[in-house]
């Protein structure tokens, strides 16, 4: 056989295989399985890349409810808020979407807006940990009677609020985390406070202290119920919520 003849055959063999390996590579493109590998690196950029390329193939549009978590893992909280944004428009039931508006726009010091999202939660989320960061904006918005009885509803549901942890900043970049019955208890001595009745605000920083020892807000606030020492003059400052 002719030189150019035999190279020619041999081309004519090499396109299929080298067809057939692509396709082979196409298949074994599963962006779920990607997606699914790079959780267990803790790879947040290759998951959302995997997801994304999953979704845009016209995948179940369920993850997109994945999707915008990981955004708000990676710290991409713009695209977070926009993503569940989105899923709310659509599914405005939707639990994961409203849980992040709501905490997104508390954390951009929007609290007028969270305390809206925290509204439309709660109804279909009802946690104590839910209800306690509602109360913490009706309280920032003055919307007192209303904070109150939120804080009602956590104590209501004890045993699960006893389960449920909340963080909270003892001093900026210095939180502690607290089951949120206690700190429930914790703002509703702020709030007996508020209206001067010492003995009741005593009385809730006491149960907020029986429910975690180790509470360092609570204590900050009973010890500042403290009788003055002869000689000082200066009121007790204004309690942690």
């Amino acid at each position: 056989m002719r030189p150019f003849l035999a190279a020619l055959l041999l081309c004519s063999v090499c396109l299929p295989a080298a067809a057939q390996i692509r396709a082979d590579s196409a298949r074994q493109f599963d962006p779920l399985r990607i997606y699914r590998r790079a959780l267990e690196y803790n790879d947040m950029g290759s998951a959302a890349y995997a997801l994304t390329t999953y979704l845009l193939e016209g995948g179940d549009a369920r993850y997109r409810d994945t999707l915008a978590i990981i955004y708000y893992r990676q710290g991409n909280a713009s695209g977070a808020y926009r993503l569940a944004t989105e899923i709310n428009s659509a599914d405005p039931k939707n639990t994961t979407a409203l849980t992040l508006l709501a905490d997104i726009s508390g954390r951009a010091g929007d609290t007028k807006t969270s305390l809206d999202w925290y509204e439309k939660l709660c109804p279909l989320a009802p946690s104590p940990y839910n209800h306690y960061q509602l109360a913490t904006r009706q309280f920032m918005l003055e919307r007192i009677g209303e904070c109150r009885q939120t804080l009602q509803r956590v104590v209501a549901d004890s045993l699960k609020a006893r389960e449920e942890k909340v963080a909270l900043e003892i001093s900026p970049g210095n939180p502690e985390e607290v089951p949120v019955l206690a700190a429930a208890y914790n703002m509703l001595g702020a709030l007996s406070y508020r209206d001067q009745q010492t003995a009741e605000a005593r009385k809730y920083y006491q149960l907020a202290l029986k429910e975690h020892p180790a509470f360092v807000i609570a204590r900050q606030n009973l010890d500042s119920l403290a009788p003055a020492k002869p000689g000082k003059t200066t009121p007790a400052g204004k309690p942690k919520s």
